[in-house]
């Protein structure tokens, strides 16, 4: 039997190849995702190895602030050396120092550019071992075995002073080092720290500091002297800062040191004195404040300052010791701490009786200043016992600073004791930052922070 098509089948001829249509337009659907998922993984390893490489070229900058600083702590040696070293020993010329580090004849090997925007980057004391094509010079140090710039890791460093401290007449007590860390495929981190030669972080707000009883009420033991001719000054004579006050002292003191200065009036430079800053001590109204030096803020923080001081006076101690002055422990002592031709880092754990010298003297016991002398040129800390007698005549200069604070093994601050009465003689009592600065430079180097660039 003939059967005749449906109308509906002739009406859909015009859907030919929509099949083929759809399967194309899946595939192409399929195939965007696909390149997007191959495009994303691709992107993905790149970031990968860019980040890997950018790792290895942080660790390169941190292992160029880490020999930087195995320099700066007197643990390696000029290469050449300036001098030839004695037996079983190392010669002062052959230790490191700020001075040294920031001066480019002392820093950088002599093959090194001379123009004045080459940084001082330590060459003559660290091993730099890559030279690029076309260079006259190594430019970093490599970590790496077959080290080149697409492959491996190496650092440079470079150190600037902040201060820029004439060089010619004083100490740096700061230097930035700037260290460069090199990764496979050019990759660079740059890492900079600070380093600080005042290793106990000695601050000095005025020429005679007198940290008082913790109890607020108990006053200090305090006798300026007899005469005019006795001052206390706290104009920097050394021209190089601005002046301090006087006297720097605890707020329930203000009184009792007004009626002390009372009868000689130009004993004392102006300002005659100023107030610590001591949370449970405050400074009367209309007084200036100036901050505590840390070891003074509380009892348990200027013990931790003797243990402290005594373990860098110990490193200080051995003959060849890397240090910028020659550390001394002494059980009492009569006569001088140093002198300024080479000045002294001296702790005395009993009394003192002081006839001259220079550098950082910390007094345990009581310090005596007996007949004419002692000239002191630098930082005189008497911490213990707290109380520093003038016995006899005789001129006398201190050219620095003398803080002191009274406190026993246990048990808070007490009032301390300065009593400069004793004998006729003029007697000058005059703030130094040169003395001061030559007095707080300590072996090595304390950090004092680490930034990425």
């Amino acid at each position: 039997m003939l059967r005749i098509a449906s109308p509906d089948i002739w009406n859909r001829s015009g859907e030919r190849g929509a099949a083929l249509i759809s399967t194309l337009l899946i595939a192409v659907l399929l195939l965007t995702a696909g390149g997007t998922l191959i495009l994303t993984t691709s992107m993905s390893a790149i970031s990968t190895g860019d980040a890997a490489a950018e790792a290895e070229a942080y660790y390169g900058a941190e292992a160029g602030l880490q020999a930087t600083l195995n320099v700066m702590r007197g643990n390696v040696l000029p290469n050449p050396l300036f001098v030839a070293n004695p037996a079983y020993n190392v010669a002062p010329e052959n230790r490191i120092d700020f001075t040294k580090a920031l001066t480019a004849c002392t820093s950088n090997l002599s093959g090194d550019p001379t123009t004045a925007d080459f940084p001082k980057r330590l060459s003559r004391w660290l091993s730099y071992n890559y030279t690029p094509n076309g260079s006259d010079y190594a430019d970093r140090v490599v970590i790496s075995p077959s080290y080149n710039p697409f492959s491996g890791v190496a650092y440079d460093v470079a150190l600037t002073d902040p201060d820029n401290t004439n060089l010619a007449t004083d100490k740096p007590v700061r230097i930035i080092v700037t260290s460069t860390g090199y990764g496979p495929r050019g990759a660079r981190k740059t890492l900079s720290m600070m380093l600080h030669a005042n290793r106990l972080d000695i601050t000095v707000p005025a020429p005679l500091v007198l940290r008082g009883h913790d109890d607020a009420t108990t006053n200090v033991t305090i006798d300026l002297g007899n005469s005019n001719a006795k001052t206390y000054s706290g104009m920097d004579y050394a021209g190089l800062q601005p002046d301090k006050p006087a006297l720097a002292i605890s707020g329930h003191d203000v009184t009792t040191v007004q009626a002390a200065y009372a009868d000689k009036p130009g004993s004392l430079s102006n300002p005659k004195f100023n107030v610590l800053e001591l949370p449970n001590d405050p400074a009367p109204t209309g007084t200036t404040t100036v901050p505590t030096p840390w070891f003074l803020k509380t009892v348990d923080q200027a013990r931790a300052f003797l243990a402290q001081a005594e373990t860098l006076a110990n490193s200080c101690a051995a003959a060849g010791s890397p240090c910028p002055k020659r550390g001394v422990i002494l059980n009492s002592l009569s006569g001088s701490a140093g002198t300024s031709a080479a000045p002294q880092f001296t702790i005395v754990k009993g009394d003192c009786s002081l006839e001259g010298g220079a550098g950082l003297l910390i007094v345990e016991g009581t310090l005596y200043f007996n007949g004419a002398g002692p000239n002191f040129d630098g930082i005189i800390l008497v911490l213990g016992q707290g109380r520093l007698l003038k016995q006899g005549g005789g001129n006398r200069d201190v050219y620095g600073s003398i803080m002191i604070a009274r406190f026993g093994a246990t048990g808070g601050f007490l009032d301390p004791i300065f009593d400069y009465n004793g004998g006729a003689g003029s007697s000058n009592l005059q703030y130094d930052s040169r003395n001061i600065l030559n007095a707080v430079v300590m072996p090595g180097a304390a950090v004092l922070g680490i930034a990425e660039k």
